[in-house]
């Protein structure tokens, strides 16, 4: 009767083992995919991030400083003789 009860107890540790290494098998593939999917977020970000970044150098040119400054504002370059020089 012990060595039953002993390969009962054996036989139900194996098939538990077994189980779990199925389980954990299939957490693992759930968590590659999901890192996969974050990994390709990540390259999107840093994709619109260069993006941007060319944006805003191309909206904080001198250049189109100038253009806005001149057109929305009506600003202009002041004449010689509304310049003068401090003196420090």
């Amino acid at each position: 009767m012990n060595r039953k009860l002993l390969f009962v107890f054996l036989l139900l540790a194996v098939f538990v083992s077994a189980l779990e290494i199925v389980l954990q098998r299939h957490e693992t593939r759930i968590l590659f995919s999901v890192l996969q999917e974050l990994q390709a977020r990540q390259n999107e970000i840093d994709r619109e991030w260069g993006r941007l970044l060319l944006e805003q150098g191309t909206w904080s040119t001198h250049g189109r400083i100038e253009e806005i400054a001149r057109g929305k504002l009506n600003m202009t370059l002041p004449s010689v003789d509304q310049l003068f020089r401090a003196r420090s």
